[in-house]
């Protein structure tokens, strides 16, 4: 998935029982690294299922791609308000 100058790296679900922000998004293209201390961490967005609605949760941050974000999955396997979140950044 991609639009404009930022694209999608990659995606995971940490599960059902993980808490408010289950999906993690991360982003790839200009902007999006930041080395610390030798580490590359990305630009990203971490959200429950439903992050527009009051009590949910979409959050954006940097982080480590990686297993301990739990399974990788597909862009289009996200629900359908995670995708629109990331969409909105991808245009923004």
């Amino acid at each position: 998935m991609e639009h404009g100058r930022m694209k999608v790296h990659s995606v995971y679900d940490s599960g059902p029982d993980s808490g408010a922000d289950r999906y993690t998004v991360y982003y790839k293209g200009r902007g999006t690294l930041t080395w610390v201390r030798g580490k590359r961490f990305r630009s990203c967005v971490g959200m429950s299922a439903s992050p527009f609605h009051p009590q949910g949760i979409g959050q954006h941050g940097m982080g480590l791609p990686g297993k301990h974000n739990g399974k990788r999955i597909k862009f289009e396997e996200l629900p359908e308000d995670c995708r629109r979140l990331v969409v909105r950044d991808l245009n923004s």
